[in-house]
């Protein structure tokens, strides 16, 4: 038996991060815990949820930081775990993701394109 995904995610749009937790969870993907803002995945680097994720998924438009520059301070600090940036906006550039080593999917989500995303960063 394989063991359950998990996914630390910053959505500061309650109904948006509900969907993600719902839609996910019917492939058994665990989306836990659900960061209202960049500060509170921040000040929450020593809880076990953060340090169980395999994953993090980050909105790009928050309140202060932005999931552009959540991305940017966890790498800067050495964090090696797959990032998600996610937006209804319009992508970042690849060499900026690149440069974040991270993935951009759009929003609305797409299921299949989202369960496709983190099987392959799973790999």
């Amino acid at each position: 038996m394989t063991e359950t995904i998990k996914i630390a995610y910053v959505e500061d749009e309650p109904s948006i991060a509900q969907l993600l937790v719902s839609g996910l969870g019917l492939f058994g993907i665990e989306v836990k815990p659900v960061y209202m803002s960049a500060e509170a995945l921040l000040a929450s680097m020593e809880d076990p949820n953060f340090l169980e994720a395999d994953m993090f998924f980050f909105d790009i438009r928050l309140p202060k930081m932005t999931g552009l520059e959540l991305a940017r301070e966890l790498r800067h600090r050495g964090e090696t775990r797959p990032f998600v940036l996610v937006s209804a906006w319009p992508a970042p550039g690849k060499q900026e993701l690149d440069e974040l080593n991270a993935q951009f999917l759009p929003k609305p989500f797409d299921f299949p394109d989202v369960i496709a995303t983190i099987q392959e960063l799973m790999k």
